[in-house]
């Protein structure tokens, strides 16, 4: 953990207290839940404002389709969506307002890891259910937090799924490139953690931030391009700074795949790479294309309300409020340790992302991991089955 989330953890500690909650938020969030007979309130956050992918539209299509056959218990879900612009502070103000409200029972949310970490300890402190949709940082469900979970697979997951891939494609000598960032870091450790158990070779690594020039970066792909006889380079980065280094090295004459983390699972990276651009590689856990029902249904009633292919997110952001619809009914109620339980037990709980269900810290347990290729403009699966 960083001195800075440890600063951040400590000081919430410190002021949870004082806010303007009763004594135990957790017990009259309950008591009042028991009794509750109106709307469910639901919590949704994120940077809306500045994301570029569907997750909203997913939740909301979601959302709408429960209310509009009868919704649960008898009661409709209302959402309450609050933009926390990227930042901590305002993160915290939000999450503090949902804490304050007795009535709202869950919350999907955040988005980035160095606000849902620090805001998770606000929820489980008030008695919420935090369903986290983007978030896949393992140390959000290594606290011990009963009430936290999350609807995506973590980075050991994906960085399982990727040393795998590498290992299948004979990618066996790597260079890893970080951006330097909580994601950067957390993905590219956890790549690096799994390589090793299997095999694969990290030649060398090197790390950017924002302050980094285009010159430096042009240096150390010129000094691997000379100096290593590699299969592959690892990209643990994010957009569109991590399209730029793609664009370069292609530009350089770095024809070896570039292999991406879910942080670059977005449709914008087509425009940014350019469509000469190919062997790009990425994880997704949504297959658009394919035969199951979950996902036909899925992708039929999106297209038919937005007049476009849903992304990953957008399924991401569909089945978090199925599961949450699925542990409200099979606990009978909203109270947020009930529906926590459900949750846990989970079984036959299948979306447009696949089976879903919980281990005892939270974290989803994922029985595919897709892996999709940028080229010629578009993306292309591997080998996806149905």
């Amino acid at each position: 953990m960083t001195y800075r989330l440890k600063t951040i953890l400590m000081v919430l500690l410190f002021l949870l207290p004082s806010c303007i909650m009763p004594e135990d938020p957790a017990k009259e969030r309950e008591e009042r839940a028991k009794q509750a007979r109106g709307d469910i309130l639901v919590g949704a956050v994120g940077p809306w404002s500045a994301i570029d992918n569907m997750l909203w539209e997913g939740i909301a299509m979601a959302v709408d389709e429960i209310n509009h056959s009868g919704g649960l218990l008898g009661r409709k879900i209302r959402v309450l969506k609050r933009d926390d612009e990227s930042t901590v502070k305002k993160g915290i103000l939000i999450a503090q307002e949902f804490g304050e409200n007795p009535d709202l029972v869950a919350v999907v949310g955040h988005y980035e890891s160095f606000i849902t970490m620090p805001a998770s300890v606000v929820y489980q402190y008030c008695g919420l259910l935090m369903l986290s949709t983007v978030d896949t940082n393992p140390g959000l469900t290594r606290q011990g937090f009963p009430l936290v979970f999350r609807t995506v697979p973590n980075d050991i997951e994906y960085g399982k799924k990727l040393a795998d891939f590498c290992r299948q494609k004979g990618f066996n000598q790597l260079l890893v490139m970080l951006q330097r960032s909580e994601y950067g870091r957390d993905f590219s450790d956890a790549f690096a953690t799994v390589a090793q158990s299997a095999a694969l070779h990290i030649l060398d690594g090197a790390s950017y931030d924002r302050m980094t020039s285009a010159k430096e970066l042009q240096g150390i792909l010129k000094l691997w391009k000379e100096r290593y006889s590699f299969d592959a380079i690892l990209l643990s980065g994010e957009l569109p700074r991590s399209a730029a280094i793609i664009r370069e090295a292609r530009l350089m004459g770095i024809k070896q795949p570039i292999i991406g983390g879910i942080a670059m699972d977005q449709k914008r990276i087509l425009t940014l790479v350019g469509k000469e651009t190919k062997d790009v590689f990425l994880p997704t856990n949504f297959y658009p294309h394919s035969k199951s029902t979950e996902v036909l249904e899925f992708v039929k009633n999106f297209q038919k309300r937005y007049g476009r292919m849903p992304d990953g997110m957008a399924a991401q952001g569909y089945d978090t409020i199925q599961a949450l619809a699925y542990a409200i009914k099979k606990a009978g109620s909203t109270v947020p340790s009930e529906m926590a339980k459900a949750l846990r037990s989970a079984d036959n709980l299948r979306g447009a992302t696949g089976n879903m269900w919980f281990s005892k810290d939270g974290d989803r347990v994922m029985d595919k991991i897709f892996i999709k290729m940028v080229e010629d403009g578009q993306f292309n699966y591997l080998n996806p089955g149905s």
